[in-house]
């Protein structure tokens, strides 16, 4: 595998990645990938890694001390870097599955669960209270997955409807359907039966919360009236978030980190939601 080229290769779409995966994570997990890329290391087992590295990070917050939580940062450094290199792996071999894809999803919800858990303890320092601690904590938390979760969304849309790089997600939700009843076919693998029900799950509550409708547009059309919005997204996306725990983790601050979350992240996602809803109905079909 070339240097040149393989890199944008094993990227989903410049357009569409987060500002700090280009500049920092991806150049980091590209190199990783070459490393192993004529290794017989799966994208799954790399995703298991990432997530083991998350869960640990959580414990480490737990600590509520400063040294384990820079420990715990520099886990999620790690494990944000693991999580690029699954996907752009699978990309360049060519060897992505439906399942891999979930576990993927699955996994990032894990290690950000298990962050916020450690988090909670954390920020007795700060309240001096365990209950104030979780409300805190479980909010922000609830606000960052709310925020990936639109993101996902149009992030999907326009990979879907530009590059035709992802389906649309009525689509998405029958390929998913078919996959779950080949899947019955089969003896065992009952933990990817579990994970296509639960992305099954996830698409849905995508098209219930989205409204989605069939984009009625020409790609040139749609990423010229979406490009720059969908950069703005990005801005509220998983590793930015990542990026900036991890700074404000070695500021001693991680208070501050959520209090942006609440506040900043939810205003930014809100003001997208509308936009978004705006431009893009002028491209869908009335119903």
């Amino acid at each position: 595998m070339k240097l040149s080229g393989g890199y944008k290769k094993s990227l989903k779409s410049v357009e569409v990645e987060e500002i700090f995966d280009l500049i920092i994570y991806r150049p980091l997990s590209f190199f990783f990938v070459k490393i192993i890329y004529n290794t017989n290391i799966t994208p799954n087992q790399i995703s298991v890694v990432s997530m083991f590295l998350g869960i640990v990070a959580g414990f480490f917050y737990g600590f509520a001390d400063y040294k384990f939580a820079v420990l715990a940062a520099a886990l999620v450094f790690a494990g944000n870097t693991l999580d690029c290199a699954d996907g752009q792996l699978a990309r360049l071999k060519k060897n992505g599955t439906k399942t891999g894809r979930v576990i993927d999803g699955f996994i990032d919800y894990v290690m950000a669960l298990s962050v916020f858990l450690g988090i909670m303890f954390y920020l007795q320092n700060y309240f001096g209270n365990l209950f104030i601690s979780f409300i805190f904590a479980f909010t922000a938390g609830l606000s960052r997955a709310l925020q990936n979760f639109y993101f996902d969304y149009y992030r999907n849309m326009y990979l879907a409807v530009v590059y035709n790089k992802t389906q649309d997600i009525d689509s998405e939700i029958k390929d998913f359907k078919n996959e779950k009843q080949n899947l019955k076919k089969v003896k065992g693998k009952y933990f990817d039966k579990i994970l296509i029900d639960i992305y099954i799950f996830y698409c849905n509550l995508q098209k219930k919360f989205s409204k989605n409708t069939a984009v009625k547009s020409s790609p040139e059309q749609y990423r010229k009236t979406n490009k720059i919005i969908i950069r703005i997204w990005s801005w509220i996306g998983s590793t930015t978030h990542i990026t900036v725990l991890i700074i404000f983790t070695l500021l001693d601050k991680i208070e501050l980190y959520l209090f942006l979350t609440l506040g900043l992240g939810n205003f930014l996602m809100i003001i997208l939601l509308v936009i978004s809803h705006f431009v893009n109905k002028k491209l869908t079909p009335v119903n």
